[in-house]
């Protein structure tokens, strides 16, 4: 028996830099180009990357045994992407200062297999780590400028509102033309997503006094007109009532306000359908229903919502906004992505559930999600059906409020 064999030959080490486990080439280009602008390389010059790095042995990236190396002459590179060949030259020079490629070649710059010359990708690989932080850190600013879009829809929304008051109760004098000319000139929301966080985030803090100032001088127009302060326009509007006049004996489903919040059922018509004092009671519970959603006010909506949500208020609080209900439209705002609710589902809610309702949806899901027995386990899928059952007529937003005031009681008196 051979010596070689008496003992066992430990697993060598890689020489080389490889790709984390589970991730392959083409993962790997993929992360290139997820953070291809933060490197500074253009569409044309990650296209070559990716002509080059196609023409590599995939099981390089893994071994560790040999560095991954495109041995390819620029000619032929420059005809499998069909440019000139001292557009590849500039691409090359763009990739490797970038730190994705190294040349290496010989003296008159040719590049040959056997003589170990051409472009290898050794160096991107050892920065893996690096560009993994990138991708994540990429990840939050992208889901932190769509969160501020959304807030400059809600002061967009708010200072419409505001001025289609102030306008109606003063006419356009110097403040409220002040106002007009700030809010003019905004930009329009495809011009938002050309803009940087930073001056994003810059615009949306300038939109938000902008409102805050607007609602200032609205609170003042009682005293100044004389217009009695029940005739001002309230924060969460009837979002019960069927704008389509509904006639006896007609076969459809009816809004109501009397169903529980859990309740997956509807109020359909028996057979000959409804009579109209079934008609009556039911419109008699849409303006109990719009007369409570009317009566909240900011302290009460404050005791029902989670404490993440009330951070977000308090926050807002302390940095000197008063304490109304337009904090918690924006504290929902904030509480959608960490919720988990998809943009899709969230602008469809606020397209359909309007007059505050989206917000009060959200403040419920938030406040169910939480605690220590959580309620909904999927928040995105349950405002999807929120919107299902406003659709169908059967959203009781209210007994989802009283619904949380008595979960409140019964842990206080745990």
């Amino acid at each position: 028996m051979q010596a070689a064999h008496l003992y066992s030959v430990a697993p060598s080490e890689p020489r080389q830099p490889i790709l984390p486990t589970g991730m392959e080439r083409d993962g790997f280009v993929a992360l290139v180009d997820a953070i291809a602008p933060l490197l500074g390389v253009g569409n044309a010059a990650l296209s070559t990357f990716r002509t080059m790095i196609a023409m590599t042995k995939p099981s390089a990236f893994k071994g560790g045994s040999q560095e991954p190396c495109c041995y390819a002459s620029q000619c032929e590179i420059a005809h499998k992407r069909m440019v000139n060949p001292s557009r590849i030259r500039a691409h090359e020079r763009e990739l490797e200062a970038a730190g994705l490629i190294e040349r290496r070649t010989m003296a008159n710059g040719a590049r040959s297999g056997f003589a170990g010359c051409g472009v290898y990708f050794t160096r991107a690989i050892a920065r893996i780590h690096d560009f993994l932080a990138m991708r994540d850190q990429l990840e939050v600013d992208r889901r932190t400028h769509t969160t501020l879009r959304g807030l400059r829809s809600v002061h967009k929304r708010h200072i419409k509102a505001a001025l289609s008051d102030l306008i109606d109760a003063l006419g356009v004098t110097a403040e409220v033309q002040a106002i007009i000319e700030a809010y003019q000139g905004w930009p329009d929301a495809d011009a938002l997503h050309r803009l940087s966080l930073a001056d994003l985030e810059a615009h949306v803090k300038e939109a938000d006094k902008l409102c805050t100032s607007a609602y200032d001088l609205l609170s003042n127009v009682p005293e100044s007109s004389g217009r009695p302060a029940e005739n001002e326009r309230s924060y969460i509007q009837d979002t019960s009532q069927d704008p389509n006049p509904v006639t006896c004996n007609a076969h459809a489903i009816i809004r109501s306000a009397g169903k529980p919040a859990h309740s997956d059922s509807v109020d359909a018509p028996p057979a000959g359908g409804a009579s109209c004092n079934e008609r009556e009671d039911r419109r008699g519970a849409t303006e109990r229903n719009t007369e409570y959603l009317a009566k909240l006010t900011p302290q009460q909506l404050y005791r029902l919502c989670s404490e993440e949500m009330q951070l977000y208020i308090d926050g807002r609080v302390g940095a000197g906004y008063p304490f109304d209900l337009r904090a918690f439209e924006i504290a929902a705002e904030m509480r959608v992505p960490e919720l988990g609710i998809s943009p899709s589902a969230w602008a469809k809610a606020r397209s359909e559930l309007q007059g505050g309702a989206a917000t009060l949806a959200v403040l419920i899901i938030d406040a169910k999600t939480s605690g220590p027995r959580p309620h909904v386990k999927s928040p995105g899928g349950y405002l999807r059906g929120m919107i299902a059952k406003h659709r169908e007529g059967s959203l009781n937003l209210v007994g989802g409020l009283i619904g949380l005031s008595q979960r409140h009681m019964e842990q206080a008196d745990a």
